[in-house]
């Protein structure tokens, strides 16, 4: 008794059917893992975060200055205290025995007064 190629074509195919279906089923009932702690973390370095934090002071200082800016011109305005704070400050800036919060209280007190 033969088997025909066309019978054996069918039996592979529905094989194959039914094994890519067991194993969606298997994805589908895994249980969802949790993530055991790994979250992803940025540290700024103190040079960054005391950059950071003259963009922040740089706007600060520009809503108290210009309160009649607003949009396109704030902006270019904020931009341009930042680099100006940033070009007379710089060795401050660079300087990692200076922590950023002495330097944040140093320029408060010569901006703000």
């Amino acid at each position: 008794m033969g088997i025909s190629e066309f019978t054996v074509h069918n039996v592979l195919r529905t094989y194959a059917r039914q094994d890519k279906l067991a194993r969606v089923q298997r994805i589908k009932n895994r249980p969802v893992s949790k993530p055991t702690g790994a979250v992803d973390q940025v540290s700024l370095s103190q040079a960054g975060r005391k950059i950071q934090w003259l963009g922040q002071f740089a706007g600060e200082l520009v809503a108290r200055q210009h309160p009649d800016l607003d949009g396109d011109a704030a902006a270019d305005k904020v931009r341009r205290t930042r680099d100006d704070l940033l070009s007379r400050h710089r060795d401050e800036v660079l300087d990692e025995g200076l922590p950023p919060e002495t330097f944040e209280a140093r320029l408060r007190a010569i901006y703000l007064g």
